[in-house]
């Protein structure tokens, strides 16, 4: 399965699951259901009788403060950037997200065990073409020291920057050009991850009550308190591209255009979102017009043809 595939897919099978939610410390349960073409990727309240399901889209925040939250109604649904981000990486378009609570369970704090899930169901290719989001024109947005732009490009490509006050982390530089192989293996794994005095803070408010060395990279000064260690070098650094990720995902097109982000977090990561798609200016909506064969070095035929004619 690529993410250039020319038309829309679904999950094979429903998905069941449960863990604890990161900011209730409750257990939650979830069920993902197939969806038809056009249906999107949606989000409702499973424990709430005639709960309504909504759509994602960066309008539909409600809150960004420790994650994305969205609104279902007049009920959120917090913590569904990692869950987001599997589907967006992974091409699925359509299912039905049923919670069975306030927030998606923050499971080991990445977005591998959605993958893992993903995998084991399958995808199904419908009969739908895809719509693709085609940058023509940069669109740069700036906050806060913070700066995210969207350039034009054949592919889809994140690079993030991260810039901390700490001898652990320092500065980093991560760079993926974004398809379902290297989603799953290089953003996939990488945890959410924060200060041992923030997270001690955040408990003695009241939340993130759920946090934990078992869902999170904890550092402390200039050392990771987790008895494994990082994943992976580059781990925090690649969890800011996965947030990222996720809270682009809600534009509700998967895009051709490389996005460089500069200290993001999910308040500029949804002012950006928001202001792309206003910005219909900037940009174009195609169809592939066959399925392409391969992704390579090469451009593929499909892909040159559609960007020729949008």
């Amino acid at each position: 399965m690529k993410n250039y595939s020319a038309y829309q897919t679904t999950i094979c099978s429903e998905i069941r699951f449960s863990g604890i939610g990161l900011h209730s410390g409750k257990e939650i349960q979830v069920r993902v259901h197939p969806a038809p073409a056009d249906f999107g990727v949606r989000f409702k309240r499973g424990d709430v009788l005639n709960s309504e399901s909504v759509k994602i889209s960066p309008f539909s925040v409600l809150s960004t403060q420790l994650a994305t939250s969205i609104k279902c109604g007049e009920l959120p649904i917090s913590t569904i950037e990692h869950i987001s981000a599997a589907f967006y990486g992974m091409g699925v378009d359509n299912v039905l997200v049923e919670v069975f609570g306030a927030e998606v369970p923050i499971l080991d704090g990445s977005a591998l065990p959605f993958v893992n899930m993903i995998n084991e169901v399958g995808i199904k290719t419908l009969t739908r073409k895809r719509k693709y989001l085609k940058i023509n024109r940069k669109i740069v947005i700036e906050k806060d020291g913070k700066l995210i732009e969207m350039l034009p490009s054949r592919f889809m490509k994140i690079t993030t920057h991260i810039d901390f006050d700490n001898p652990f982390i320092g500065y980093q530089k991560a760079f993926v050009n974004i398809t379902p192989e290297t989603f799953a293996r290089e953003l996939a794994p990488a945890r959410t991850f924060g200060f041992k005095k923030d997270v001690e803070q955040l408990w003695s408010l009241g939340l993130a009550k759920g946090g934990s060395l078992d869902n999170a990279v904890v550092i402390d000064n200039d050392k990771v308190l987790n008895p494994g260690g990082l994943r992976m070098p580059d781990e925090l650094v690649k969890h800011k591209a996965l947030d990222l990720l996720g809270d682009l995902s809600l534009i509700g097109y998967r895009f051709f255009g490389h996005v460089r982000a500069y200290k993001s977090g999910h308040l500029i990561n949804n002012i950006f979102a928001r202001s792309l798609l206003i910005s219909t200016d900037l940009y174009s909506i195609i169809e592939l017009e066959e399925e392409p064969k391969a992704i390579g070095s090469d451009i593929p035929a499909a892909i040159e043809r559609s960007f020729a004619t949008a």
